[in-house]
């Protein structure tokens, strides 16, 4: 067992024994934020046939070439084509259509010309500007056409993404399924939240902070709820979850003590322990192990370094495990507006608060930086990683920081 490693090693480690979720098939709006595990193929030409892109008259070109502001030209009005219908005429010299948005091209037209663009009655339009052939017209297959990979595997579906799988006519889908993590707090201390609180009790937070990160990333949680500081229960609960679960992340009883049982239940489960510990803080006392290819996080039951050994380890994990292919956090160049006022003796992670202003990245501390303080998390978007031996890091000074959240930072 590694012990004592560094960050980059520890993740490397992780990432090399991690592998994917098979894939299945969804419903069409349940495939939201997984990852596509085929290729999208297109069997029909997108649109299906030339269409008018917005509301106005189907003309022929040649006749509206000579039309100016002083010299319109006048066409007869032979037919309405709305959306959805499609006129059984032809257009002829001297001709026009009136047609909307989304309507098939009438035969004989090449042209549309908007109704911005044209004084028009019941009868006839008059006609301004001349337009070049094909102006104002979607042809057929312009979107996407017969044989077209219209979406690669390996896709995060999003919004647009569905909105093509509908139009090919994709009631279900084939996506990488989404992981189940479960999750196990430890401790005698520990009680549920609905619980009064007792003297010397405290409330699992843990537990719920936890499954909110793996919701947010779009695995599934499933909390265990609360095991006490017995080996032979914490064995009994990690059996049953690998039963189920493709991951398990506990928290607390990862530290050094006569209390802290996580690592020797990993090791009398079976489980292969492939580290302990990690240079950095908050989360030092971080340990994982390998069950039957599935692995087991034992995170530090103190809140705040339990959340950021989360997004440090776990969720790149996850992310990877889903099928993505970015699982970083996204870093920024940012301007400090704190100060960090002495010389790090370790690698460390100080939460804070970033936010964009006139092109530029700005980022300030919380007052609180203990690994057992939750509050200070609140408000917080991103990490700011001090390697050891470096600092003080003072007001005005150019830094870099990982966004937990980028849409807050913009706000």
């Amino acid at each position: 067992m590694r012990t004592n490693i560094s960050l980059e090693e520890a993740l490397n480690i992780l990432l090399n024994e991690n592998s994917q979720t098979e894939a299945i098939h969804v419903p069409l709006l349940d495939s939201l934020g997984s990852v596509l595990a085929e290729d999208i193929t297109s069997d029909i030409n997108m649109p299906p046939f030339d269409k008018s892109p917005l509301d106005g008259y189907a003309v022929c070109s040649d006749d509206i070439k000579t039309a100016s502001k002083k010299v319109p030209v006048t066409l007869k009005v032979i037919d309405f084509v709305p959306a959805g219908h499609v006129s059984s005429k032809k257009i002829k010299s001297g001709e026009a259509m009136r047609i909307m948005t989304g309507a098939k091209i009438p035969e004989g037209a090449d042209v549309i010309i908007r109704f911005e663009d044209t004084e028009f009655t019941e009868e006839d339009v008059r006609i301004y500007t001349p337009l070049n052939p094909n102006s104002n017209i979607c042809k057929l297959g312009e979107d996407m056409k017969v044989g077209d990979i219209v979406i690669e595997k390996g896709t995060v579906i999003d919004s647009p993404e569905i909105g093509i799988l509908a139009s090919l006519g994709k009631s279900f889908v084939k996506v990488y399924r989404k992981p189940r993590v479960a999750i196990l707090s430890t401790g005698d201390e520990l009680v549920d939240i609905h619980d009064v609180l007792t003297d010397g009790k405290i409330r699992n937070s843990n537990s719920y902070t936890i499954a909110a990160q793996i919701k947010k990333i779009g695995a599934k949680p499933l909390m265990l709820g609360i095991c006490d500081d017995g080996i032979e229960d914490i064995k009994e609960k990690l059996k049953t979850a690998l039963s189920w679960a493709d991951m398990i992340i506990t928290t607390g009883g990862v530290s050094v003590g006569d209390c802290d049982l996580i690592k020797e239940a990993f090791q009398q489960l079976g489980a292969e322990m492939l580290f302990w510990r990690v240079k950095m803080k908050p989360g030092t006392p971080i340990a994982v192990a390998k069950y039957d290819n599935k692995l087991i996080f034992g995170l530090s039951g103190n809140p705040a370094a339990a959340y950021i050994t989360f997004e440090q380890f776990v969720r790149p994990i996850v992310l990877k495990k889903m099928g993505k292919q970015k699982y970083k956090l996204m870093e920024v160049e940012s301007i400090l507006e704190s100060e960090f006022s002495k010389v790090s003796s370790q690698n460390r992670f100080v939460r804070a608060n970033t936010y964009y202003k006139d092109g530029k990245y700005y980022t300030k501390f919380p007052s609180k930086h203990s690994s057992g303080v939750l509050s200070s998390l609140s408000g917080t978007n991103s990490l700011f990683y001090i390697p050891s031996s470096t600092g003080p890091y003072k007001e005005g000074q150019k830094i870099t920081v990982q966004l937990l959240n980028y849409s807050e930072v913009l706000k």
